[in-house]
């Protein structure tokens, strides 16, 4: 019975019911601009579970009451969450923003005057915080390269190394 009421609640409010904690980030290098374009799509009620949690403070992710500061609060929590390492160097994330797509929240980070990528290292520790299992799926294409890394809270960096 108390799943059926979950499953009631859980329709109602209009997001998914999901059984596995994930997120996806994809990072592709764009030649001509010479910038490595991220995106990362979270699930919405993980999001709020972690923000809420990570700020101290309700946080209402569908419905905000202000939404550049929610924006601004996804954007300081991914710079937390995230670093990016190139050739070696620490490389510095620019958050550009996020939009919300059905039961998703896609945020948008830009590393920009990217020459060349011999190494790139990716730490995600998103939503780990808040769930044990949480997988962080990172897909990375440069050039003809593309690699997948599954990082999750025993590992949380991972590296691809273009020949």
């Amino acid at each position: 019975m108390t799943y059926l009421f979950l499953l009631l609640i859980n329709y109602m409010s209009g997001m998914p019911l999901h059984a596995i904690h994930v997120s996806v980030c994809d990072i592709d290098y764009d030649v001509k601009k010479q910038q490595l374009e991220i995106s990362h799509r979270i699930f919405l009620d993980d999001l709020e579970v972690t923000l809420s949690s990570w700020s101290g403070e309700p946080v209402d992710v569908m419905n905000p009451s202000d939404p550049k500061e929610l924006s601004r609060m996804i954007g300081r929590y991914l710079d937390e969450k995230t670093s990016y390492t190139l050739n070696g160097k620490l490389a510095t994330a620019k958050y550009l923003g996020s939009e919300m797509e059905e039961a998703v929240m896609y945020c948008y980070q830009v590393i920009t005057n990217v020459k060349k990528i011999k190494k790139l290292k990716v730490r995600n520790t998103a939503l780990i915080e808040s769930f044990g299992d949480q997988s962080n799926v990172v897909h990375i294409k440069i050039q003809e390269v593309s690699k997948s890394l599954k990082l999750n809270a025993s590992e949380i960096w991972g590296e691809i190394v273009i020949e």
